[in-house]
């Protein structure tokens, strides 16, 4: 008989796996509990434990500790998983990882298998962003600018000033995103306008929130304030600041 218990949550799957075999050891009494290691296998003894029967104890429970982290035992045990499963000892087995030919092996002939999955951390968005290679979400600037959302975009630029993300990043940002609603307003469709569907869309919606105008307004400062900014004719952090305060 075999069991496996399994997964990247080794506490639990160990601890299942050690408490199954102390339930088979008080259903079958006199049973003899053997501990099996990358330290006492060998192919010898893992073929003495699955033809011993006792004479005078109802067969042997054995723990088999995490044996498939060592590639040459994993190769044994796989030759030999039919037999240990047939064998009339009761074989708990308890890995922290298998490869899919393994597990494949183990579920054909076990008769029980239980993966224990330590639960995923939950990133917070600067993790999220760090594992793009990015400081800031260009999606989450953009759409604040075009919800017009004066104090949202506020907030962002800050962090964006704390991450010492450059000016022509956020500068940029706004740019495409102005220059979105501006194709969108003029546009029947987002082919005409250029954009994808899903751009053209939201931008469509957006451009509700201003005037053609302060549309077009936007558009100048905003390629005003990157030429002058680069001829050192104005501080480009400030000139974003007073942008977004002027919405």
């Amino acid at each position: 008989m075999l069991y496996l218990f399994y997964g990247t949550d080794k506490i639990k799957a160990r601890g299942m796996a050690g408490k199954t075999g102390e339930a088979a050891k008080k259903k079958h009494t006199g049973a003899e509990l053997f501990k099996l290691t990358t330290e006492n296998f060998s192919a010898n003894k893992l073929d003495e434990l699955i033809a011993s029967q006792g004479l005078f104890y109802s067969g042997s429970i054995i723990l088999a500790d995490n044996l498939c982290e060592e590639k040459e035992i994993a190769e044994i045990l796989l030759k030999k998983i039919k037999e240990t499963a047939e064998s009339p000892n009761f074989f708990v087995f308890w890995e922290e990882s298998l490869n899919k030919k393994e597990l494949e092996k183990f579920k054909k002939y076990a008769q029980k298998t239980e993966e224990f999955k330590k639960p995923e951390k939950k990133l917070n968005k600067k993790e999220e962003l760090a594992l793009k290679g990015e400081k800031i979400d260009f999606f989450e600037f953009a759409n604040a600018l075009g919800e017009k959302n004066k104090k949202q975009l506020w907030t962002l630029y800050q962090e964006a000033l704390s991450e010492a993300v450059p000016s022509e990043e956020v500068q940029a940002i706004f740019f495409w995103q102005v220059k979105a609603m501006l194709l969108a307003l003029k546009s029947k469709d987002a082919s005409e306008a250029g954009l994808k569907p899903f751009v053209y869309s939201k931008s469509k919606n957006y451009a509700k929130n201003y005037s053609e105008n302060k549309l077009k307004e936007m558009s100048a400062k905003l390629f005003v304030m990157y030429h002058e900014a680069h001829r050192g004719n104005l501080d480009f952090a400030v000139a974003l600041e007073k942008f977004i305060l002027g919405l």
